[in-house]
């Protein structure tokens, strides 16, 4: 499975949440991606970071709990002296990004934390806060298997990387590299 879980005591992702399981796993690194405020067109709130999102009347869209955007982004509100209920949130989160970037394209939020693909898929703007890294998860014994290692040799090729370019916000330099092993 894709992981991208911020641990707010150490700024690291994904190995404390991992190694917490004790599970037989190894976690590869599959991209660096940019992760920031989605916002309207031409950025008319004049949004600039976490702490313009307690402004009146502003509507953000959040993420579930328990999302690594929604953990992220709960970790720089706290970082910006801010906490979600100083904020006013749409009632139902957005299960995915696409929701998201839906949610701000349609007008029912002005912003949302989400990753730069997704403000460019729908044509909104952008504004960076965080860069974040983003791993698959595999159990020791799928590894080798050839299908995991059919998927890792795509990903070291010029046409995954060109593709992974021009989604945007994508930094796929370290793809492949072992992050961690349970062993």
């Amino acid at each position: 499975c894709a992981l991208h879980v911020l641990d707010p005591a150490t700024g690291g992702y994904n190995v404390p949440v991992v190694a917490a399981l004790g599970a037989n796993v190894v976690l590869i690194e599959w991209a660096r991606r940019d992760q920031g405020l989605i916002v309207a067109p031409g950025n008319p709130r004049n949004i600039r970071g976490v702490a313009d999102l307690k402004a009146a009347g502003l509507r953000v869209v959040l993420r579930q709990e328990g999302a690594g955007s929604q953990i992220l982004f709960e970790h720089l509100l706290g970082r910006a002296g801010l906490a979600l209920k100083d904020l006013k949130t749409l009632n139902h989160p957005a299960r995915n990004e696409t929701d998201l970037g839906q949610a701000v394209s349609d007008g029912k939020a002005d912003a949302g934390l989400g990753v730069r693909a997704a403000a460019r898929a729908f044509h909104l703007d952008f504004v960076p806060l965080h860069k974040e890294r983003c791993d698959l998860l595999v159990r020791q014994r799928d590894y080798f298997e050839p299908a995991v290692q059919a998927l890792l040799a795509f990903a070291r090729t010029p046409e995954f990387a060109a593709r992974a370019a021009e989604m945007g916000g994508y930094d796929v330099a370290g793809t492949g590299r072992v992050v961690w092993n349970a062993s």
